[in-house]
């Protein structure tokens, strides 16, 4: 009867601990399933004071703002509703939009441009601005309304396609087709350009700094560093462009390229450009996989 009992007991034990192996092996493998968290857009207004960025930091969405103000800007006054009424849901929209301030701090992680002199152990870093068109390099600040002059480019999409053109001879030419929509920060305050470290590339750094040499400008810094620290950070370095909107401006300007095709040039290209007209306060420089600010660019006094 003991004997019974025992193995009797002893097979629940073995039961009970093979379950528990079971929900164990089972929990951890959850867990191992479990994706990672991606890195999202802040919702939030840029506090510009603090001293280190959360890890992989994207800043703030240029894309949603300049969308959601555009819906802002076209919203219509119901057919059944009183001005008062379409007054407040504008005015709380707008609140909405400007996070409930009447001035935000915004922050767009933007593209930048790096050379380490290994000599001087110094990374030359760079933010450019008065960007171009990406329609057969069209000069934002060339052109004669000077719109779009002293902008910064933040993001872009583009989407391309091959066709087959015709003359009026009948003959044929295969065009290469280029659709862009791109979003670039507008800097208002473009009196300040040289007194924030812009500078022509063509008098500092000259092509190293980029393809080419134009009239564009660029805002510049240097982070000092052995080539080990270099090497290091060099594929994770990320610069972020800190401006500030007011409620009650006009935030939002568009504006479009297109390049027709030719037989000689037989390449097509449109460009759907949208500025969020902007006051610039500074660049800053950082490690976007540690968040560590490496230097920061503002007005000079």
């Amino acid at each position: 009867m003991n004997d019974t009992f025992k193995i009797a007991a002893s097979q629940a034990v073995t039961a009970v601990l093979i379950g528990l192996l079971s929900v164990g092996g089972l929990l951890a493998q959850t867990r191992k399933a479990v994706a990672p968290v991606s890195p999202t857009y802040s919702q939030l207004p840029f506090d510009p004071h603090c001293v280190r960025l959360p890890t992989h930091f994207m800043g703030n969405n240029i894309v949603r703002l300049c969308k959601d103000y555009e819906a802002l800007s076209k919203t219509d006054k119901g057919e059944f509703e009183t001005n008062a009424d379409f007054n407040k849901r504008i005015e709380l929209a707008e609140t909405k939009f400007y996070m409930g301030n009447e001035t935000i701090t915004l922050a767009f992680v933007v593209p930048m441009v790096s050379e380490y002199d290994a000599d001087a152990q110094v990374f030359n870093v760079g933010v450019e601005c008065s960007g171009r068109s990406q329609v057969k390099h069209v000069s934002l600040s060339d052109r004669a309304d000077g719109k779009g002059a002293q902008a910064i480019p933040v993001t872009e999409h583009a989407t391309s396609k091959t066709y087959v053109a015709s003359n009026a001879f009948g003959a044929n030419v295969p065009v290469e087709s280029t659709e862009v929509e791109s979003f670039y920060i507008g800097v208002r305050n473009r009196e300040f350009t040289d007194n924030f470290g812009g500078t022509p590339i063509a008098s500092r750094l000259e092509s190293k700094f980029c393809c080419d040499v134009l009239a564009r400008e660029i805002i510049v810094s240097s982070i000092a560093g052995t080539p080990n620290e270099a090497r290091r950070i060099k594929s994770t370095l990320a610069a972020l462009a800190i401006c500030s909107i007011q409620r009650g401006d006009t935030i939002i300007s568009d504006d479009f390229v297109f390049y027709k095709p030719t037989f000689d040039d037989p390449k097509e290209g449109s460009e759907q450009m949208h500025f969020l007209n902007a006051e610039l306060l500074a660049v800053w420089f950082f490690d976007s996989s540690s968040g560590k600010i490496y230097a920061k660019v503002g007005p000079k006094p």
